[in-house]
């Protein structure tokens, strides 16, 4: 399993049916120990808003130090570097410059294994600024912009460095094509040296800001009960649409591009029955957009069938659909109230443009399984930014 993807916890529901949801419930609980002072089995990244990702560390076969992006993971063509000749040949323009500054940085933290964090900037990337009447050293990899006071240890620490990165990820393989991600509890540690500054992916509360008052903590646990309890209605059926329909319009995958789509468009999803009748209808014409790019009769024909199928699966299993959307608004109600919690804790400001924002969001660890905890307004930010790094 590479780490180029992480899914959202609320949708583990369709992406592994009653499984997922059984997952998602132990995640919540274990954050309700957390969030009440409660020993929890849960572990906690905080996650950096860093562009581009960086894969880097020592290459199993020659034992030579490399850097690259999660192209390095290429079955064909993986674009390892080891000097600055390798750099030129696979990557271009302001990447590779940033690629030749890792090649000459990173050594430094003595890695011996294969990491993969983000980078957080080089060394034009630093700005000074002014937030609060208080003067900060600002950064902005990607969506985010990190800012920081001026006097603090970190402050320093930023300003002297050439290089900042936030590493999550540890892999383990006889090769980089086949190294598998090695579950941790906590982020890989490195210390920072003069010219790499490493900030730490691990969540931690030294106050006790982030705990539950006692109503929020009741409210909590009963929109978890209530996330149950529409499961267990709901368990068969999410079993069901991971095998109902074909290609692109399996309908689990249909649920997830719908609410995605919901949520990148600034739509709230919190009413059952409308959210219901709003996903018949995007099913519908998704499919009927299908129908209409086809040339042949005989394809044409075919998806006529399928959307005849699909549209029949949804009206006789419309109870089942209701209960599985009230799981999907609890799940993220839930989630919601974990991340206004967890948000509490903030040494570094964060802003989208001039705009005060909460971090990027979290990842939790649970029993060798990994979700992300990320909040609408970053989600919503982000759609406008071009992952130049990822495509890379």
């Amino acid at each position: 399993m590479k780490n180029t993807h992480l899914e959202h916890l609320e949708d583990d529901i369709l992406n592994s049916g009653s499984a997922g949801g059984k997952d998602v419930i132990s995640f919540l609980r274990q954050f309700g120990h957390m969030l009440t002072g409660i020993p929890s089995e849960l572990s906690v990244t905080t996650k950096w808003d860093g562009a581009p990702a960086i894969v880097c560390g020592t290459e199993p076969i020659t034992g030579r130090f490399f850097v690259g992006t999660k192209s390095v993971f290429n079955k064909v063509n993986p674009k390892i570097c080891f000097d600055d000749t390798d750099v030129d040949r696979f990557y271009k323009g302001q990447l590779a410059d940033k690629l030749k500054d890792c090649l000459e940085y990173l050594p430094q933290l003595n890695i011996s294994g294969i990491v993969q964090g983000d980078l957080l900037y080089t060394q034009g990337d630093k700005r000074s600024g002014i937030v609060g009447g208080n003067r900060v050293i600002c950064f902005t990899p990607n969506t985010i912009t990190y800012a920081v006071p001026l006097g603090s240890r970190k402050a320093s620490a930023i300003h002297l460095s050439k290089l900042g990165i936030v590493f999550h990820t540890v892999y383990k393989g006889d090769t980089l094509q086949t190294a598998q991600v090695v579950p941790q509890k906590q982020a890989p540690k490195y210390y920072s040296t003069q010219d790499v500054f490493v900030a730490s992916a691990d969540f931690a509360d030294a106050t006790g800001s982030t705990l539950f008052n006692p109503r929020d903590a009741v409210r909590y646990q009963s929109v978890i009960k209530m996330a149950e309890g529409s499961l267990k209605r709901s368990s068969a059926f999410l079993d069901n649409i991971l095998l109902q329909g074909q290609s692109k319009f399996v309908m689990n995958l249909m649920l997830k591009r719908f609410f995605n789509e919901q949520i990148r468009s600034g739509m709230k999803i919190t009413n059952t029955k409308d959210i219901v009748s709003k996903f018949a209808k995007y099913y519908t014409t998704s499919i009927n957009i299908e129908i209409s790019s086809k040339k042949s009769a005989r394809a044409i024909q075919r998806w006529k069938d399928a959307k005849a199928q699909g549209t029949q699966f949804i009206a006789k299993y419309e109870k089942e659909l209701y209960f599985l959307i009230a799981s999907y608004i609890s799940i993220r109600t839930a989630k919601q109230m974990v991340l206004r919690q967890l948000n509490k804790e903030k040494s570094i400001k964060t802003f989208v443009g001039a705009r005060p924002t909460t971090p990027e969001g979290y990842v939790a660890h649970h029993n060798n399984k990994m979700l992300k905890f990320v909040d609408d307004e970053f989600r919503l930010a982000n759609i406008t930014v071009d992952k130049q790094w990822d495509s890379k």
